[in-house]
């Protein structure tokens, strides 16, 4: 008994000095951080999203914003390790879509892109209507890291005229009266929007914020060009004009900001200078360049929508002058495949972009 209360305080003694000895370590390594100045980082869930969204580099430079495929391209590369997406209605993808072509609901990309393996592919080529809800589409998975997603350029308008209607119907000049060469100044730098999401790591954040934006369509964040003039002028929306500066300067909508496509929307350049409590409306020449900033501009938490056909809604001539405008020329006359049209209950055929 007397051996196994000496083994017992022995043992006590131990565990009191291993006890003082780490908290001993605790307090020299708290010293040491004071001492050091080192900083204890807490991000918040917007940057850490933030953080996620650039860790590929600049992911709305020139060649990734987005990438496009010419009619002619993809005609060329159609028995090639190549995949063309059709996220149009069914009924019309069953009216004509390009050879070899998978139909897939937009609102299904990123479940398709996990099941189907796109890596696999050397391009994926994503096909709609006129090629904007296309590049919104595509905007999303290429933020999500794929790198060969590509967007048929004037979408199906493009491919044969049977389908060229959308462009045709859209395009026009009646606006370039009231285009204006006055300058407007930028904000000054703010913060990043606040992020509610209920994951807390950026992997889980970015996915979460794809999938609603994905769900949430093209339609939702297109706006026509009397929304996005009238809005600006009452103070409502912080217009953007995504274009060269040389583009501005020769006449752009009243009270748009120039935001230079060389260099714009980054960290360390001018993406804080964009409002949180505005929503911002951004316009280019052919729309799809617009479109991918305003995924890119959601992702983080902003409120943007982007000018339905672009420049080419109100100054099609001049886009057409360089060397961005729709015009019949760009219609190949590709041939294409037509399938039977089975009804899905409760699929809603919508007209799109």
């Amino acid at each position: 008994m007397k051996k196994y209360r000496i083994i017992s305080k022995l043992f006590f003694v131990f565990a009191l000095l291993w006890l003082t000895s780490c908290k001993e370590k605790e307090v020299i390594n708290s010293e040491n951080a004071i001492a050091f100045n080192t900083p204890v980082e807490v991000k918040s869930k917007a940057q850490k999203l933030a953080d996620e969204v650039f860790k590929n580099g600049e992911i709305i430079s020139a060649e990734l914003s987005p990438k496009t495929m010419s009619a002619e391209e993809v005609y060329n590369l159609l028995d090639k390790n190549i995949l063309t997406i059709d996220i149009r209605g069914g009924k019309d993808f069953a009216d004509g879509h390009i050879k070899n072509s998978v139909n897939v609901r937009a609102s299904e990309l990123m479940d398709f892109a996990q099941v189907k393996g796109l890596p696999m592919y050397q391009k994926v080529v994503l096909v709609c209507y006129t090629g904007q809800t296309a590049s919104f589409s595509a905007a999303i998975l290429q933020l999500l890291g794929y790198k060969n997603i590509y967007v048929l350029e004037w979408g199906m308008c493009g491919w044969n005229k049977k389908f060229s209607q959308k462009w045709n119907k859209n395009i026009s000049d009646k606006y370039v009266k009231k285009l204006v060469t006055t300058p407007y100044p930028k904000n000054n730098l703010s913060e990043l929007p606040v992020i509610e999401n209920k994951k807390n790591t950026g992997p889980q954040i970015i996915n979460t914020r794809a999938r609603t934006i994905l769900k949430e369509g093209f339609g939702s964040s297109a706006v026509t060009y009397r929304y996005a003039a009238g809005s600006a002028k009452k103070g409502k929306s912080y217009l953007i004009c995504y274009q060269p500066e040389s583009v501005y300067n020769e006449g752009h909508i009243d009270n748009a900001v120039l935001y230079d496509q060389k260099n714009s929307f980054n960290l360390d350049t001018d993406l804080l200078t964009l409002p949180t409590d505005k929503t911002i409306v951004i316009y280019s020449d052919k729309a799809y360049q617009s479109t991918f900033i305003v995924v890119y501009l959601k992702m983080l938490g902003y409120d943007a929508k982007t000018v339905k056909y672009g420049a080419n809604s109100f100054m099609n001539t001049k886009s057409i002058e360089r060397g961005a405008g729709f015009n019949d020329s760009e219609i190949k006359n590709y041939p294409f495949e037509t399938s039977e049209y089975i009804e899905v209950v409760g699929e809603v055929q919508e007209g799109g972009c």
